[in-house]
Order: structure tokens, then C-alpha cells, then sequence
């Protein structure tokens, strides 16, 4: 039976099969294609090298063994519900043969490069490999033992003061260079010594990776994922989108008449997106002036983005350091928005109402469109005062020949809608979305969004857990 990690990561999952149909015809069955292997664990390991200046001693003192799906040559990765595998040898030649280990997890938040920006809010107690207290306990031949530790899901914090407890998700590993906070998790094997001799920490970081799993989408887009075919929009699939409250924008045209444009913006429900997958948009403009809408409804016009907002507020946490601090101030300290995808569009193909030109009654333009996502993207996550946030915004109209009457959305200082959305990193159960935008539509998206482009009308790959 496959692991989740299989089926999140490598995309080993099976479709379910059609029941079968008692008045076909008789046919040769193919030879079924040989059964899938699971994949094999890779060994990450680390050496504690002996104290010694002499060439010849070659041999590590202490050896910690950790066994993840993760290729070779990179940290350890586990997801969300998988065990924690590992050993830890130490040299038999060695003449310190009596020693404690331990080995535990601990879950670290920096905001800074200095101690007191750092503050735990995962220390696993440690568990107890071997002790020549113990009687019970009895040393494998070779000074070899195997472990295996539960990561929990939640994590529950307290600043110490009454009712004040929090739980949080356990957060992702995140460290980029830009952003001067991070959460990293540290694998620690202590091994305490005899009398007079250095006590001894052997430990590798490794990358924890939540599953995050959206619901499922509607069943008409369901339906249109498994028979690829295209997606119907908010007035055919009315549970299948979320559409934002309507935006009027006012703006001189042609630098010679005002002209209002209504914007109606959707998003495909729910509002949770599978990061190597795709956010299906739809969009109506709505006005009077034909002028207004064949300018506005331009593909090469329109600027919709997937927005990403780191929020750190380690104001919050206060000048002595508590246990932890889980309440979030009011006011809150942001690093600069990122624009991190932008949306490609295509005019709706079963737009009837584009024919009709009686310019006396509003007239309007429907358009398709999608974000397709990377599957680097960092997942949604919150940990007190920490955490990332995801939007869709859609800005200003990109021409010179539309020109609005507010100042903000003249000098591009605020989105006409937006609407925070969450990236995830497992698929929703069912058929996998397809991206449905035409290769050439492409074209438009930035390069850091078409380095992850799935093929058009095909199955998107699986999301990697890193």
C-alpha cells in the first residue's frame, strides 16, 4: 500500500476504475503493466568525527543514520504524519563504553541572528536510547540503536498568563534569504559521556512539510476535470466560484470622456489552492461605452496577481523572552508584498453577449483566466506572530488610454479587488485540475511563473513536498 508521501509527492495514486459493462464485446485483454515499487528510503547521514590528530583514525566516533524519501545529497523531508526513522552508532573500539543517549526534536523560530531572536516552539522530550542506569534497557551489538519519533501536528504555546493558550498547525521549514525570519527543525542526538570526558551533540536539520489539503471543487468542475473538457463559469456553476462584491471604476477615455466599467472578479471555490496546480478566474466587465470594453477587456490590459505577505510582528513577543507569546497585536509589522504570479486570460468562447450593440443598454465582456501556481510556493501557515498570507488582487488597468478618476488606482497604490486566498500542498481528492489556457496565452505570464507551466489540457505534476 502506498504512503501518503507516494501519493503527495510522486503521484502514484491510482484513478478509480468504471465499472464494468456486461454487453461489450469480446476483446484480448492487454498484460497488466508490472505492480509500482515503493520508493526507496535515502540514508542522510552524519559523522562525529574522534578527537584525535592522528591521520589513521579515520573511523567516526558516533554515526547518526535518518531515513527519508528525500533524494540523496539533500536534507531529510518528512510530511505531515510520517514517523521520524533513524539510528545512531557508536565505534565498539571506543574505550568509553559506558554512555547515555538521547536523541529529540526541537522546532525553532529566528527572527534575527542574535539568541534572543530565537525562541522554541517544538522541543520534543528526549527519548532514551540507552542507559547503564537501566536495567531494562540493554545495548544492541556494535553500540547500534534504532529510533522512531512522532512528530506532532499541533503545537500548543502560552505566554503564562491565564486562558492565554494558543494551537497552531505545526508550521513549514522556511528560510529564504531575503526574509530575515525562519523556522527550521534540528534532529539532536545527545550522547552524555563517562566522568571527565566532553559530552557529546550529534544533529542534522531536516524540512517538515504540513498536508495541507483542500475540499473538494464543486462536481460540474469535478466532472469537467475528469472528462477534460472546459470549465463552466459562475452562471452555469454557481457553487463552483466565489465572486467578489462588484467594483465600479471611473476614468477619462481617450483623454476626451468619463466612462464607468463595473469589475466582477470569481474565483473557482474553494478558496484553497494546491501549490503546481492552478487558480481558475473568470471576470465580467460590464459598461455602456463598446469603446471602454474592447480596450479594457485586452488580455495584454489586465493585471491579475497572486500576492504573498510575510507577517512578522516579533514586537509582540516583548523585551524578557517568555516561554512564548501567542497573542497578536493590532497593529502588525509586514515585510513588502511580493507579486509573485500573474494571471493569463482568453476571451470565453460561448460569449453571446459581446454580439449585441445597442450602445443604450450596459453591454459586457467575459473573460477565463488562470494563476498557474509553482511548486516551490511556500504553503499558508501562521505561528503566533509569524506566518504567510496569500491574495489574489486584481490592479489597475495597464493603459495609457484609460486614464481613473481616483488617485490610488491612477498611481497604482492599491488593487480594485482582492481576495486572500491559501495555498495547500496536497491535490484535493478526485481528478487533478488541468490547466485550460492556450499555449500562446501563456506567453504572457512572467518568467518566474512559466518556469512551472504544466502543459495545456493535461494532468498537472504532482506537488513536491519541499
Amino acid at each position: 500500500m502506498e504512503s501518503s508521501f507516494d501519493a503527495f509527492v510522486y503521484g502514484n495514486n491510482l484513478s478509480s476504475l468504471s465499472p464494468s459493462v456486461t454487453s461489450l464485446p469480446a476483446y484480448t485483454r492487454r498484460p497488466s503493466p508490472p505492480p509500482r515499487t515503493r520508493r526507496e528510503l535515502t540514508e542522510h547521514a552524519v559523522e562525529l568525527p574522534a578527537n584525535t590528530s592522528s591521520v589513521r583514525a579515520k573511523k567516526p566516533w558516533a554515526t547518526l543514520r535518518v531515513y527519508s524519501k528525500a533524494p540523496a545529497g539533500t536534507l531529510p523531508t518528512f510530511v505531515e504524519g510520517e514517523k521520524i526513522n533513524g539510528s545512531v552508532t557508536l565505534d565498539s573500539s571506543s574505550s568509553n563504553s559506558r554512555h547515555i543517549s538521547s536523541v529529540k526534536i526541537r522546532g525553532e523560530l529566528a527572527t534575527g541572528s542574535h539568541e534572543v531572536e530565537r525562541y522554541s516552539f517544538l522541543d520534543c522530550a528526549p527519548v532514551t536510547l540507552w542507559s547503564s542506569k537501566s536495567a531494562s534497557q540493554t545495548r544492541e551489538s556494535g553500540q547500534h540503536w534504532q529510533f522512531s519519533i512522532d512528530l506532532p501536528r499541533h503545537v500548543i504555546t502560552s505566554s503564562g498568563a491565564v486562558n492565554d493558550i494558543h494551537a497552531y498547525s505545526l508550521p513549514p521549514t522556511f528560510m529564504e534569504r531575503k526574509i530575515r525570519a525562519s523556522i527550521r527543525y534540528t534532529l539532536i542526538v545527545h550522547i552524555q559521556r563517562s566522568t571527565f570526558r566532553e559530552d557529546s551533540d550529534l544533529q542534522t536539520a531536516f524540512i517538515y512539510v504540513p498536508a495541507i489539503r483542500p475540499d473538494p471543487p464543486s462536481p460540474l468542475r469535478l466532472l469537467a476535470y475528469q472528462e477534460n473538457s472546459p470549465l463552466l463559469g459562475p452562471r452555469a456553476d454557481p457553487k463552483g466560484w466565489y465572486s467578489l462584491p462588484s467594483a465600479k471604476v471611473y476614468g477619462k477615455l481617450f483623454n476626451n470622456r468619463i466612462v464607468e466599467v463595473t469589475c466582477r472578479l470569481s474565483l473557482a471555490r474553494p478558496l484553497s489552492y494546491t501549490r503546481g496546480s492552478v487558480i481558475p478566474l473568470s471576470l465580467v466587465l460590464t459598461s455602456k461605452d463598446y469603446q471602454a470594453l474592447d480596450l479594457l477587456s485586452s488580455p495584454r490590459v489586465l493585471t491579475v496577481i497572486l500576492r504573498r505577505k510575510v507577517i512578522n510582528n516579533e514586537n509582540n513577543l516583548g523585551e524578557s523572552k517568555p516561554l512564548w507569546k501567542g497573542h497578536i497585536q493590532t497593529e502588525i509589522s509586514r515585510e513588502p508584498a511580493q507579486d509573485i504570479a500573474t494571471a493569463v486570460w482568453w476571451q470565453r468562447p460561448d460569449d453571446e453577449m459581446n454580439i449585441v450593440q445597442n450602445t443604450a443598454t450596459p453591454r459586457t465582456r467575459e473573460l477565463e483566466g488562470e494563476i498557474l501556481l509553482s511548486k516551490s510556493l511556500k504553503p499558508t501557515f501562521h505561528i503566533s506572530h509569524f506566518g504567510i498570507e496569500y491574495s489574489v488582487a486584481m490592479l489597475p488597468f495597464a493603459t495609457t488610454s484609460f486614464v481613473p478618476s481616483t488617485t490610488a488606482q491612477r498611481f497604482h497604490n492599491g488593487p480594485i479587488l482582492e481576495q486572500r486566498v491559501e495555498i495547500a500542498t496536497m491535490f484535493p481528492k478526485g481528478p487533478r485540475p488541468i490547466a485550460h489556457s492556450p499555449p500562446e496565452y501563456r506567453e504572457q505570464a512572467p518568467n518566474s511563473a512559466r518556469s512551472s507551466l504544466p502543459p495545456s489540457r493535461a494532468s498537472l505534476p504532482p506537488s513536491r513536498g519541499r
